[in-house]
């Protein structure tokens, strides 16, 4: 990834900078050159600013007027190659969402279409209104599900080309920078969580956006315990019939779940505004003043249906011991999520 060739992914206008995200991956302070054009994609003359790369794989740059599209160069005098890519407005002077969700990214051969609906619907029972997805591959058929929620209007979606044949979860690092600043000034809250975690409120006088709104303006994060459930086989392949769908869902089929360890692969909700780096798990480093709050376990955590079906780059070390109970969701919570994946799987595939 240090090595991979330079391609331009997203470039977001703000207020006071303009974020540009690659797929190249270089060291903090790394010297880069922001390059300015006009709506016909010529180059602005004498427009060039230098920066640098920060964190890895986003160069800041300032605002210059009359700019259309950007571009990033490695060496002020380059021949410039790279074609500009267009601005994406995210100067809003208050987010369009309440909560927004970045979603880690898509790769390998697995189909998704059914976990990805499952996700979708239970996360949007939290009053989860987009979801900004990242795909380096995924299969044509689960893509028609993906389709359906970016023609509702819920759903943003980043396809990333690298030269890399083979994807691992380190690739998550392009997905993280690209979400943080994609969900930025759209989104007022956004939870960071893959398609195989899933958000559970269990205090029963308090709903997700309360539990947020209740939160003091130096708060830029909440932290939650994730559960793990082991997933012991592989989604459908294909839509058969309602029934057999139903019965594959995540949430009823599996509930084998391992002792938690405290705080072990805990998940954030975070305000973009008030964080400067977002990692796998959690923030990095807030800006001044912001502080970072944990979530008791008694009031909502993560569950995380982790595959121990097949091996994978992070290894099977899923499993703590072998004390283990069986848990679900809560059966009023269960009956409204089938509801909605029944009526969503008919919809796309029925």
């Amino acid at each position: 990834m240090f090595k991979s060739e330079l391609r331009l992914l997203n470039a977001y206008l703000y207020s006071d900078f303009i974020a540009v995200t690659t797929t190249i991956q270089y060291k903090t302070g790394q010297p880069a050159y922001c390059r300015y054009f006009d709506c016909n994609q010529v180059e602005i003359p004498n427009s060039t600013w230098q920066s640098s790369f920060f964190p890895l794989n986003t160069v800041y740059c300032v605002r210059r007027a009359g700019v259309k599209f950007v571009s990033i160069s490695l060496q002020i005098d380059e021949n410039f190659e790279k074609p500009p890519i267009p601005l994406i407005y995210r100067a809003f002077e208050e987010p369009i969402h309440e909560i927004g969700m970045c979603v880690g990214p898509f790769y390998g051969p697995e189909k998704r279409w059914l976990t990805l609906i499952e996700f979708v619907e239970h996360m949007r029972i939290y009053e989860v209104s987009m979801f900004y997805f990242t795909i380096f591959d995924l299969d044509g058929y689960s893509r028609l599900a993906l389709d359906e929620y970016e023609n509702q209007g819920i759903a943003e979606t980043t396809v990333i080309q690298t030269e890399y044949e083979q994807l691992d979860w380190m690739f998550h690092l392009m997905q993280l920078h690209d979400c943080f600043h994609r969900s930025r000034s759209h989104s007022k809250w956004v939870i960071n969580a893959d398609i195989d975690e899933r958000f559970v409120m269990l205090h029963p006088d308090l709903t997700l956006s309360g539990l947020l709104s209740s939160q003091p303006e130096n708060v830029g994060e909440l932290n939650f315990q994730a559960q793990r459930i082991q997933k012991s086989q592989k989604s459908p392949e294909k839509f058969v019939n309602l029934l057999e769908a139903i019965a594959n869902l995540e949430a009823l089929k599996f509930r084998k779940t391992a002792k938690t360890k405290i705080w072990e692969s805990s998940k954030s909700i975070y305000r973009p505004e008030k964080v400067a780096v977002q990692t796998y798990h959690h923030s990095h480093l807030q800006y001044p003043e912001i502080i970072v709050k944990n979530v008791p376990r008694d009031v909502a955590y993560f569950r995380h249906y982790r595959v121990t079906s097949v091996s994978n780059s992070i290894g099977n070390g899923w499993i703590y011991g072998d004390n283990f109970t069986d848990t679900g969701l809560e059966s009023e919570l269960e009956k409204l999520l089938v509801h909605r994946v029944a009526n969503m799987v008919e919809h796309v595939y029925g």
